[in-house]
């Protein structure tokens, strides 16, 4: 990953230097020189009091926080391949749409200026955070593309700029590029170069809702505001030279005429101090990683002491087998053991038992698992089987209300990986072998608020610890809904981070389905309808699956906010 800093990070203390030095030079040399013209004079001086405004202007845009730190996945970046970029600002600000815009430039075939070739906006997601009782916003990540079959930053000629814009703040960056062909990304070099070609207005539009920036306020090329720099740095930098020289010229001429004495020669001893800046020290992580890598800032401890918290497993309104499970607990950790009590647990076959069909529960118990990048599930702890004979065939729904399950954790858990605790039933076939209602592609009762564990190891961390938040991890807001982040939940919902109503109609059905009470009040008032219905069933409202789930305060809101009874 790489690691860089832009303005007013690293330009303010490199032009105060400047300013320094410059007026340090002005008014000490400069100006009490009788053989200087005037004109001259005043020209320094104003190019002096120039960058000292701009110097200042920079402090103060630092002291504000407007300073936006960069960090790539790869660098220099591959045409062809996503990469993931992570701005960190300075300071927290008020949450707001943000929206990435990746532009390669060139020169113009007279080499008079420079020209886009390519341009193309991406969505960018914040990272939300709670300052003071008020949602902030101090990180945001966005994945970015670049074509194929367009030159990388390795020819001298060619720019590559990624801008971070937000609904009041632009940030430009230049990042370098390498070569891919469309041979070795998979990728079709005839449609990217389609693409490349085609003005950024004729470019599909991303699946966002976040607002498109005012084009009619949109600011030059970053290329050719980086190469107006450029410039202006060469010209203070030559202005310099000039007045250095100027100035030694002036001393040193009277002293090689023959009327001077050696011993008035004045000695002058210039050195420069090189500035390194520690990339090292640049906080920031990558959130796509497998299985075991994570990075320190989402690594969990588990030995620690946590207040107890409730636990929900459910899959009773989701078809994804042929016993449905409802369970409620409260947990706690002491020092890498997990110990569950059961408050209500539920059990009752998804259709009529059959002979065939196994609905003899023998046991039940806790898993707690980690889904990889690739689709696999790997076990990181699990319970003893707790015993609970029950036959589904003659009692259809079975209800528990005792039990402990305990588990020995891991040293730690991944903060930004899919950690979840799990129900698993042993049942029994007709010949009375016994099997496990657990497979690689059926999740078995483990809907809910499944990042209480991940919350709960967080909150009781050592104090001081820089432990990412595990609800930043969700990408939309259907996850958030799905999870129980009703941070995120109401983040997302305050910043119109939602394409429309189909996508609040579907959190709200997925609020009902994973019981998650609290995010049907703040999706109704965003503007879901309380007749929504289920996507992958039309038939099923959201009326009735409150109903079917017994969630009596849900009903109540849906009717009160106009549900069709």
């Amino acid at each position: 990953m790489s690691h860089r800093k832009t303005s007013p990070g690293t330009s303010a203390p490199m032009l105060t230097v400047i300013a320094i030095v410059w007026n340090a030079l002005a008014w000490g040399l400069v100006m009490p020189h009788p053989g200087t013209a005037e004109w001259f004079k005043g020209l320094a001086v104003l190019a002096g009091m120039g960058i000292a405004a701009g110097a200042l202007l920079l402090w103060f845009g630092r002291l504000r926080g407007t300073g936006v730190t960069l960090h790539l996945s790869q660098d220099p970046v591959p045409h062809g391949v996503p990469t993931r970029a992570t701005f960190n600002l300075t300071r927290p600000l008020k949450a707001q749409a943000w929206t990435l815009l990746a532009t390669i430039d060139s020169p113009d075939e007279d080499l008079s200026g420079f020209g886009s070739v390519w341009e193309r906006k991406f969505v960018a997601s914040p990272v939300p955070m709670l300052v003071a009782g008020e949602l902030m916003v101090q990180s945001v990540t966005a994945e970015f593309t670049l074509p194929t079959d367009l030159p990388s930053t390795q020819n001298d000629f060619w720019y590559v700029s990624l801008v971070l814009q937000g609904e009041n703040d632009v940030w430009p960056f230049e990042i370098a590029t390498r070569p891919a062909t469309s041979g070795a990304t998979g990728l079709d070099s005839g449609h990217d170069a389609w693409d490349a070609s085609q003005p950024a207005t004729d470019a599909p539009p991303q699946p966002s809702s976040l607002p498109a920036p005012d084009t009619g306020s949109r600011l030059p090329s970053p290329a050719r505001v980086r190469s107006g720099l450029r410039w202006v740095r060469r010209g203070a930098f030559a202005m310099s030279l000039g007045v250095v020289g100027w100035v030694a010229w002036s001393w040193l001429m009277p002293m090689w005429s023959s009327d001077a004495q050696p011993e008035d020669w004045p000695v002058m001893t210039m050195s420069e101090d090189s500035v390194a800046v520690d990339d090292a020290s640049v906080a920031g992580v990558e959130r796509a990683r497998g299985v075991d890598e994570t990075d320190a800032s989402w690594r969990l401890s588990t030995r620690v002491r946590t207040p107890e918290f409730g636990v929900l497993l459910s899959n009773w309104l989701l078809d994804d087998g042929h016993l449905r499970a409802h369970l409620q607990g409260q947990a706690q950790v002491n020092r890498g053991e997990l110990r569950m009590r059961i408050q209500q647990l539920a059990l009752a076959p998804a259709s009529a038992c059959k002979p065939a069909v196994n609905c003899r529960v023998e046991s039940i118990r806790l898993v707690l698992s980690q889904a990889a990048s690739d689709g696999t599930t790997a076990t990181l702890a699990q319970s003893e089987p707790l015993p609970w004979v029950v036959d589904l065939a003659k009692d259809p729904v079975a209800l528990r209300s005792d039990g402990i399950f305990q588990l020995t954790l891991p040293q730690s858990l991944a903060g930004d990986q899919d950690v979840r605790l799990q129900l698993v039933v042993q049942t029994a076939n007709a010949d009375g072998h016994s099997t496990f209602l657990l497979s690689d592609d059926t999740t078995y009762a483990s809907n809910g608020n499944y990042m209480g564990l991940q919350l709960a190891l967080r909150a009781a961390g050592p104090a001081g610890d820089n432990v990412m938040d595990p609800c930043d991890r969700v990408g939309s807001l259907g996850e958030a809904v799905r999870a129980h982040c009703e941070g995120q939940v109401q983040f997302r919902l305050d910043s119109n981070a939602f394409s429309g109503r189909k996508e609040l109609d579907a959190a709200l059905i997925d609020a009902i389905k994973h019981y998650n009470s609290a995010a049907v009040g703040p999706l109704l008032k965003a503007g879901a309808s309380p007749n929504a219905v289920d996507p992958g069933q039309r038939s099923i409202s959201a009326l009735i699956l409150a109903t079917s789930g017994d969630q009596q305060e849900v009903r109540a809101a849906l009717i009160k906010a106009g549900a069709k009874v």
